[in-house]
């Protein structure tokens, strides 16, 4: 969780209204919640409240009351994330920051798939200082068995102040991913131009989760740099769920300063409660899952399909019909995404009895040691880092 940036040691006017904007954003986000029960895709929203240690280049060391309240909805063929920082520093001064970012993308042809996104934000520093941008980025995407690479182009506007200071942005990046189990790497080069300003970064973020444990870690370099620093810098972060709702987030580091969105570079600690809304669920159909085919965002032509019922126990029963194969693996967040081998199944098919609680989960299947694939009877959405996962509803 990344604080906002402190313009100035003195103690302006107070900002009130940058409190009451980020919570409005938070109950934006729950009405949000219940309006996306009407789409075809699957909505969650957070809200983190604690308490950063920051130390701005060139500025004092500060404390500052964070706010950060976000949302996500993500469906089969568009995506939405809105997210809001309310600081409150311990000179008084308060910032206010807010972005929303839309994407659409079609559908997967022979591992190649096209994403267009685009991006408002704004952000607002007591009476020192307000900064706006509007970005478009398209995005080149090849899946791989347990990946992917991507190019992507941006342009846009960014200002300082008034519209009359506003400057053009033209970025490209190459990134690639890949996913181990419950291990991502991901790999980012880009050259990114804003007016005269001109800046490279070249980074690896690194992400693994064990049971209720999240850690991810980032380590980058800027270089041909004018006007934007230069260097190396890194954060890391870790969570912990305390249970379906509520989690302990504990983050640090060094970022550098960022011309499009207006920040400068910066240290800092911060810890956070993290408060998770009850998820909105796809739009898919009761268990057992059909077998006749395209619900939504489920693939039609998929031989494989996904069937659960509730055991006595309270435990739930997976059931996987497949073409003729010797061995079926499963992999979701109820496992931490580590694979779990399905026996035969007496009826036919693969089948594995697990402890699943309530609610929206993510799962890929593996036949005879094959790529990750979506099954068919779940929904398809996009991961966390641009692969694509089956969701599936657990009553």
């Amino acid at each position: 969780m990344r604080p906002g940036v402190t313009p100035s040691p003195a103690n302006p006017k107070p900002a009130g209204w940058a409190f009451w904007g980020t919570s409005l954003l938070a109950a934006t986000s729950a009405l949000l919640l219940s309006a996306t029960r009407l789409l075809h895709g699957q909505a969650s929203a957070t809200i983190d409240i604690g308490a950063s240690l920051v130390h701005y280049d060139g500025f004092l060391l500060s404390n500052a009351f964070t706010i950060t309240p976000t949302f996500t909805w993500l469906g089969s063929r568009a995506a939405v994330n809105a997210r809001g920082t309310f600081l409150r520093f311990e000179s008084g001064n308060r910032s206010l920051q807010g972005s929303v970012v839309g994407s659409v993308f079609t559908r997967p042809a022979k591992s190649w798939r096209i994403e267009v996104s685009g991006t408002a934000g704004a952000s607002s520093y007591a009476d020192f200082a307000s900064f706006w941008h509007l970005l478009g980025e398209v995005r080149v995407r090849h899946s791989t068995d347990r990946g992917g690479i991507w190019l992507a182009a941006t342009g846009g506007r960014t200002a300082f102040g008034s519209t009359e200071q506003a400057r053009p942005v033209v970025a490209a990046s190459i990134n690639a991913m890949r996913r181990e189990s419950a291990f991502v790497l991901l790999m980012t080069a880009g050259q990114a131009f804003v007016g005269d300003t001109q800046y490279s970064d070249i980074g690896m973020t690194a992400r693994g989760q064990y049971k209720k444990i999240v850690l991810e870690m980032l380590l980058a370099a800027r270089f041909w740099s004018q006007g934007a620093g230069d260097g190396v810098y890194g954060e890391a972060s870790g969570e912990i769920r305390l249970s379906d709702r509520w989690a302990g987030v504990i983050s640090g580091g060094r970022y550098p300063s960022d011309p499009i969105r207006g920040s400068i570079a910066g240290r800092y600690v911060s810890a956070a409660v993290r408060f998770r809304l009850r998820s909105t669920r796809p739009q898919v159909a009761p268990f057992p899952l059909p077998h006749s085919g395209a619900n939504g965002g489920t693939d039609p032509t998929s031989t494989t399909r996904l069937a659960l019922t509730r055991e006595a126990s309270g435990s739930v029963r997976l059931l996987l019909q497949t073409p003729p194969a010797s061995s079926v693996e499963i992999a979701g967040d109820f496992t931490d995404w580590q694979p779990m081998s399905l026996a035969p199944a007496r009826q036919g098919g693969w089948e594995i009895v697990l402890r699943i609680p309530p609610g929206v989960h993510q799962i890929n299947v593996r036949i005879d040691g094959g790529p990750w694939r979506v099954p068919g009877g779940t929904t398809r959405l996009v991961g966390d880092y641009d692969d694509e996962v089956g969701s599936f509803v657990v009553p």
